[in-house]
């Protein structure tokens, strides 16, 4: 029997798919560290790094019966890297946000420099939601269904009756309209 060392990462998907834990071991092992290094890249926090990381592995376990590739699972896998550290980005905006003044006080966590700049975050957030609450209606339902309530897109295609292909183009669009957003108001974002 082959070990599983040995496995090319189609073949452990397909393990994977059957609900086989060391298969999932496995291609955690190939691509922790790099996909640590990657989120590191982007948020300059090695335990922010982490949360995300650890994050989208639970994520892929719990949904390994879904798990569709069109790429390769390296492909796929930094793919989804990407969206999960923008998501991570923007509930980390969305709770800075939502801090009472008292907490805000206590915590003084919004530090840059010499000064705060919970105002600049603040109304980074507010200039996002109204962004979001732009784009065409489709979109933005599409949108808050795949971020707010952790749908896939498969299940979103499902729930509206729309085609899968629909359902990633609508998503794309308003990430890529959400990056660019983002890289025009603050240097934060990837």
């Amino acid at each position: 029997m082959k070990k599983i060392s040995a496995s090319s990462d189609e073949e452990l998907i397909a393990m994977l798919k059957d609900g086989d834990f060391p298969a999932f071991g496995e291609l955690y092992d190939r691509y922790l560290n790099p996909m640590l290094a990657k989120a590191f890249d982007r948020l300059k926090s090695q335990e922010d790094a982490e949360e995300v990381v650890q994050e989208l592995f639970i994520k892929i376990w719990r949904r390994r019966e879904r798990i569709e590739l069109q790429f390769s699972f390296k492909t796929y896998i930094f793919a989804a890297l990407r969206y999960e550290i923008l998501d991570f980005l923007a509930k980390q905006l969305h709770r800075k946000n939502h801090l009472s003044i008292d907490e805000t006080d206590h915590l003084q966590v919004l530090v840059q420099g010499e000064g705060f700049y919970s105002l600049e975050m603040k109304e980074l957030q507010q200039q996002v939601n109204e962004m979001i609450d732009n784009l065409p209606e489709k979109c933005q339902l599409i949108f808050k269904m795949s971020r707010n309530e952790g749908l896939s897109s498969r299940e979103i295609a499902n729930e509206l009756n729309l085609s899968h292909r629909t359902v990633e183009t609508q998503i794309s669009k308003a990430i890529k309209t959400l990056r660019q957003t983002l890289k025009n108001i603050n240097s934060l974002v990837l």
